[in-house]
């Protein structure tokens, strides 16, 4: 097949004829099938006129918006049809929404009707409980869990509306092909969806165009559809696409490499569609021998580009080429594509459409860049979209005189081929240069061990932006020092990014593109920082000097001022959560939480500007949570002294959106500081392990983001634990804190692991809230010999050495509290309101039988901590 192939106009029609033809010329011939029921096209002709005009006797009006709110189904693809014999508007909706999206998008695309099922219908009672107007037609099969159930007297059966002829109302059958006939959801600028209107013309002209001519799409084709059937590409692709043609679809639950290699293999299949993720695990099937090469003809990518590591891979074990294309939702679909035959250009989403229009503009003038330069993708074609429901504004921001504006930056080579290069909006400026995070994402997706990869700009304080990249590592491990070699190869210096987070997944939306936002609070394991050390500028502010300021080399707090006329000084600094050293916050449901013995180093190193090295008491206030945006300033002010030499030490915090000035500080913790006692600390921890002592077997987690918060071993000796904490190798800078807080965090993990006897996985972090006579004899260390003994109250006692045995750090007593996900949330909700409220609550514990224990914590579903 070539790109110049004959347009398909005969496949142009309203739905309604399409049907009838195929169910006059094969009408025994199954159209679609699923797990549970399989339809012929007489039968889906039958089916959807049926369901038409009882939708019409429930009251649906011409043009008014009727939900489709289900999984893959059969179902699901005759609700398409027949809401549009109706002369209705389809809207296809992801059935796992929450309340709130789903409440949303019911509101927003003014819904008369939903058609759901039976494992929806709890959350869609919910949701109408305030829309009672809207009318509920319930899918289910009596044999499926929990339809019985549901079904009740006063909902609308649809397999019964599809089993009978309505007496009063046939099917309308006269919607026109360019009237609005579908709402197709779609991420909108500011964040929240938008609908996109669409007519029959423009859905069906897609397969006109593209999928019959050059795809070969006809009644011969067998597909299989793993994709979710409110996606704009089965829309495009499996409802119209194949109605258009007369193929056959199998409908399979989800993307499951394993389950698509079966049923390919099951209905020798020839025509399949589904994302990269999928297609690497059916590589990886295939080569492990676990799956079977079925005998397909076309492969489609949907959502997202392939890395061309995966277009090899795919056609060494398949023997076809996997089809890249680029496309949006308001085009009516492709743009332009790969063709089954070649050329293949790396890099490449492959040549226009025939029949589409498109160009490349200068961003800010609208005029045409030359052939080779980057520019805005322009897109005119018969397929556009009627605009964007009900937003009249953000339709005219986008569509111009017949042009569509994608807001994607790309270039065309001399033969017309187009590499998608980047997105205006998501444009990393680093010191004046612009960066694509998909050219980045391009150049490390095609390193061997990288299974996915994103980038994101994180902020720089000297050079505006750099990008960051989060990686996805295949089963088979990755080299990191590979990675970076690749990346030198394929990008310029200033483009590599300043560091490398391993993540579990990349977070996508539900048409494949990177949600962006979300990477910053992923769960994060960091494998490299470029020069040594993280990115300090996106942590703290610099040049104190230059302000007026004394210059401090704290990571958190660069700069003092000292108060003329008072012996008071305050330590001034920023924290984020996307920048610096990874390890100083905690995860809590999502949210980076600055807590425990971050708050003491703190302290310690502001106490130590005047002379005080012991602090006698330090409190936590609350938890000082991070937005995903932005920072949070902080403060930590040094009192005057006593007459006995002790000062009063707070620290303070507040976020900083626009006008910051305006908002109140918080305070998070409070201490009294000392100078330090004379003589020595009485800590002799030179013979490691103790004698006498057993080891406990520890789950190192290996691999997993808290490693940092993990104890190297741990040991037991009667009421005393031991425990041995070191800093990974990829954190750096321990010497410009009083002591790394991540090593005294870690070694009270492990000995309230080790109290938790009947502890599970997953439990809720216990950080130290309170500190009792604490002294700090050295600093910098990078390891730490730690020996903790509970006490009567359920507090530590600890002291801690460094890996020599020297003295670092004592503690008469240290009490923990549960950091829990709803006290959190509280704390963040009220930082970010300004409303403040406690959120450390005492909580006495079960007392052990052999020695009285009891430990200060947050809420009342605290765990029993208690030493064996």
């Amino acid at each position: 097949m070539t790109a110049d192939a004959t347009f398909r106009a005969d496949l142009v029609r309203p739905v309604h004829q399409l049907l009838a033809g195929h169910a006059a010329r094969q009408p025994d011939r199954i159209a679609f099938k699923d797990a549970g029921l399989a339809v012929t096209w007489a039968e889906l002709d039958r089916r959807t006129a049926r369901v038409a005009g009882h939708l019409v006797g429930l009251g649906l009006t011409r043009g008014a918006s009727a939900v489709i709110y289900l999984p893959n189904r059969v179902e699901a693809v005759e609700s398409y049809l027949a809401i549009a014999r109706a002369s209705a508007v389809g809207v296809p909706l992801d059935p796992t929404s929450t309340d709130p999206e789903l409440a949303y998008l019911l509101d927003d695309c003014a819904a008369r009707l939903v058609i759901t099922g039976a494992a929806q219908l709890p959350q869609l009672r919910r949701v109408l409980a305030d829309r009672p107007d809207i009318v509920v037609v319930l899918v289910g099969r009596d044999s499926e869990p929990d339809f019985t159930e549901a079904a009740d007297h006063e909902l609308p059966r649809w397999e019964e509306l599809a089993s009978t002829w309505s007496l009063r109302d046939p099917p309308r059958d006269d919607l026109g092909l360019d009237e609005p006939a579908w709402i197709l959801y779609t991420s909108g600028a500011s964040g929240r969806p938008v609908g996109v209107v669409s007519t029959q013309r423009a859905s069906l002209w897609t397969t006109a165009a593209c999928s019959a001519p050059l795809f070969g799409l006809s009644p011969e084709d067998r597909i299989v559809w793993p994709l979710s059937l409110f996606h704009a590409a089965a829309h495009r692709v499996c409802v119209l696409g194949v109605v258009a043609v007369g193929a056959t679809v199998r409908i399979t639950d989800g993307p499951a490499a394993d389950d698509v290699l079966r049923r390919a293999a099951e209905e020798e299949a020839t025509f399949l569609v589904g994302g990269p993720a999928m297609y690497h695990g059916m590589v990886e099937l295939v080569r492990s021998g676990a799956g079977q090469v079925p005998r397909l003809r076309v492969c489609m990518v949907a959502g997202s580009p392939c890395p061309q590591s995966l277009h090899t891979a795919f056609r060494s074990a398949f023997g076809i080429a996997l089809l890249d294309g680029y496309g949006s939702t308001e085009t009516g679909g492709a743009i332009t594509t790969n063709l089954p035959r070649g050329p293949y250009v790396s890099g490449s989403c492959g040549v226009p459409i025939p029949g589409l229009t498109l160009r490349l503009t200068e961003p800010r003038t609208g005029d045409e860049v030359e052939r080779g330069a980057e520019g805005e993708v322009w897109v005119s074609g018969p397929a556009l979209m009627l605009g964007y429901h009900g937003r009249p504004e953000e339709t005219a921001r986008v569509l111009s005189e017949g042009w569509y504006r994608t807001g994607d930056l790309g270039r065309r080579d001399t033969d017309g081929h187009l590499t998608i290069t980047g997105r205006l909006e998501e444009l990393i400026v680093r010191g004046g240069e612009s960066i694509h995070p998909r050219e980045v994402e391009q150049a490390l997706t095609q390193v061997p061990g990288i299974a996915d990869a994103a980038v994101a700009g994180v902020s720089h304080g000297t050079l505006g932006e750099v990008p960051v990249a989060y990686v996805v590592p295949t089963g088979e491990g990755l080299d990191v020092q590979a990675v970076l070699s690749a990346c030198r190869q394929r990008l310029p210096a200033s483009r590599l990014p300043e560091a490398i987070h391993e993540v579990t997944d990349v977070p996508r939306d539900p048409a494949g593109k990177i949600v962006r936002t979300l990477l910053a609070g992923l769960p994060t394991r960091p494998l490299w920082r470029r020069s040594g050390e993280w990115p300090r500028a996106s942590l703290c502010s610099f040049g104190a000097v230059d302000l007026g300021l004394d210059g401090a080399d704290h990571p958190l707090l660069p700069a003092v001022v000292e108060l003329p006329g008072h012996d008071e000084l305050v330590c001034t600094g920023r924290i984020t959560s996307t920048g610096g050293d990874p390890t100083l916050t905690q995860r809590v449901d999502g949210m980076a939480v600055f807590a425990g013995a971050a708050l003491m180093d703190l302290v310690l190193h502001a106490a130590g500007r005047v002379g005080c090295g012991r602090a006698l008491d330090l409190a936590a206030d609350e938890p000082l949570v991070l937005p995903h945006d932005g920072g949070v300033q902080l403060r930590v002010t040094v009192g005057a002294p006593q007459a006995d030499g002790i000062r009063r030490v707070t620290v303070h915090g507040r976020r900083e959106p626009l006008g910051a000035s305006r908002l109140p500080w918080t305070r998070y913790a409070t201490a009294t500081v000392a100078p330090a006692a004379p003589g020595r600390s009485g800590v002799s921890l030179s013979v490691w392990p103790p004698p006498g002592a057993h080891r406990i077997a520890e789950d190192r987690r290996a691999g997993r983001p808290d490693v940092a918060r993990t104890p190297r071993a741990v040991w037991r000796r009667g009421d005393e634990v031991f425990v041995e904490v070191a800093l990974p190798d990829w954190v750096t800078g321990q010497d410009r804190h009083a002591l790394h807080p991540v090593l005294p965090d870690a070694a009270l993990a492990g000995a309230i692991r080790l109290a938790r006897k009947t502890a599970r996985n997953g439990a809720e972090p216990a950080v130290a809230v309170r500190w009792r006579d604490v002294s700090l004899y050295s600093t910098g260390a990078s390891s730490l010999r730690v020996r903790l003994r509970q006490t009567a109250d359920g507090s530590w006692a600890l002291e801690a050495a460094d890996g020599a045995g020297d003295p670092v750090l004592t503690a008469r007593s240290v009490t923990c509290a549960p950091l829990r996900g709803d006290a959190v949330r509280a704390a963040s909700a009220a930082q970010q309101d300004a409303l403040f409220e406690h959120c450390w609550v005492p909580c006495e514990l079960s007392r052990s039988a052999a020695r009285p224990a009891a430990v200060g914590g947050a809420g009342p579903d605290v765990p029993q901590v208690r030493a064996p």
